[in-house]
């Protein structure tokens, strides 16, 4: 028996819980997936989600959750035997760190614990000390789900671009985006995995990766990439 009235409330990070206006617009009845509505909304998202992230560069959707969204920005970045640089401040850190691992990729891991940030001198450090810049990409999490630790992205870039390594830098906002603002552009940022279950309050199902050119030049040397998740048709 549960004696508890009002509407269900789960304070959790995600999924979360999602306005009348969301709930009602699921009540439509499915629209034709070749012609007229469908199409039409789906072009006026880009430029949305363009805004949210504060970029002008490219954005792909997938049907998917987070981990979707991580899968296609692995396999777009990074081919077989390829170097990456993983700091971890969490849970996510880590489960990221192992997805791009069981893609084939080396991963380096600098663990931060689950209570302090990342820090960008360690990273410049670890990037000088990669003499033959084989390290393509460094792995980020903006907010850490399960840690709730925030890294200072814009200082992360600035350590990257201090040492001269030509790395990319890879963030995922899944816990924050739409809640805690976020500067694709102005950080330098390359790539930026989200999600729609969390701070935009939608339905769980789908993932988004914003990559800017650079990143896209990279795509087109990566033998990760599969007919799926390609980003480059749905950009």
């Amino acid at each position: 028996m549960n004696l508890s009235q009002g509407r269900p409330y789960l304070a959790i990070p995600g999924p979360s819980v999602m306005p009348d206006r969301v709930l009602a617009a699921m009540h439509r009845p499915a629209p034709d997936i070749y012609a007229g509505a469908l199409i039409d909304m789906t072009a006026s998202l880009y430029p949305d989600l363009r805004a949210v992230a504060r970029t002008a560069h490219h954005v792909a959707i997938y049907i998917g959750n987070g981990h979707a969204a991580w899968e296609a920005a692995n396999t777009n970045l990074f081919s077989r035997g390829d170097r990456a640089m993983a700091l971890v401040t969490g849970q996510f850190g880590t489960s990221w760190a192992n997805a791009v691992e069981r893609l084939g990729v080396r991963v380096d891991r600098i663990d931060f614990g689950r209570n302090a940030p990342a820090d960008p001198a360690r990273l410049a450090d670890a990037l000088r000390a990669d003499v033959r810049q084989e390290i393509k990409a460094v792995l980020l999490t903006h907010v850490d789900t399960a840690s709730t630790v925030k890294n200072d992205v814009a200082a992360i870039r600035s350590a990257l671009d201090g040492t001269g390594h030509p790395a990319l830098l890879a963030v995922d906002c899944i816990a924050s985006l739409g809640c805690d603002p976020f500067e694709m552009d102005l950080w330098g940022v390359d790539v930026m995995v989200g999600a729609s279950q969390k701070g935009l309050m939608t339905p769980p199902g789908l993932g988004f990766v914003w990559f800017s050119d650079r990143a896209a030049e990279r795509c087109r040397a990566s033998d990760l990439r599969t007919p799926y998740w390609d980003w480059t048709p749905r950009a």
